[in-house]
């Protein structure tokens, strides 16, 4: 539900005959609208709050619930949620609540994540960026340099004057 009023032209396809100078009032976020994330965010974190969640202090996008001695965790990214805890049937109970009040799927297990895999076993999590590297180094025409435990000459002399043409800063730190 949108807190301001957003009014949009008549989409292609749906333009009232007659009427096609008028526009839609909108009260629900559409999706890429660029006021659909703030809309979003703030319903989730209403009703994670209203379960009991505490928001993280240092990382806004992280809840906590705590139930005794179990905890449960729940990350967002975009119109994501990670679900975690060490209390299985906890989660599954989080996951089938969710799911009653949002339009939701259970993706299951996590196997990548912001460019990582994820590999979950019984007592083990492994993290590996090599899809991600990989794709670094194909953006930077790379991915076939020769490998080098250094990645430049350990005698070279930096200067920040030295001639050479400036770099894109933007591109240089992505």
């Amino acid at each position: 539900i949108l807190q301001e009023e957003i009014y949009v032209e008549q989409p292609e396809g749906f333009v009232e005959q007659g009427e096609e100078e008028k526009v839609y009032l909108l009260k629900k976020a559409l999706y890429g609208l660029k006021q659909a994330p703030r809309a979003w965010y703030s319903k989730i974190d209403k009703h994670l709050s209203s379960l009991g969640f505490e928001k993280s202090m240092s990382e806004a996008t992280l809840y906590v619930k705590r139930k005794g001695d179990d905890l449960l965790i729940v990350s967002l990214y975009i119109d994501d949620l990670l679900i975690t805890g060490g209390n299985g049937k906890l989660v599954e109970e989080f996951k089938r609540e969710m799911m009653q009040i949002f339009e939701m799927t259970d993706l299951g297990l996590m196997t990548y994540f912001l460019g990582m895999k994820i590999k979950q076993l019984e007592d083990e999590v492994f993290i590996c960026q090599k899809k991600y590297a990989k794709e670094i180094l194909k953006k930077f025409h790379m991915e076939d340099c020769k490998v080098m435990a250094t990645p430049m000459n350990q005698k070279e002399s930096l200067s920040k004057e030295d001639g050479t043409d400036k770099v894109e800063e933007g591109y240089f730190r992505s």
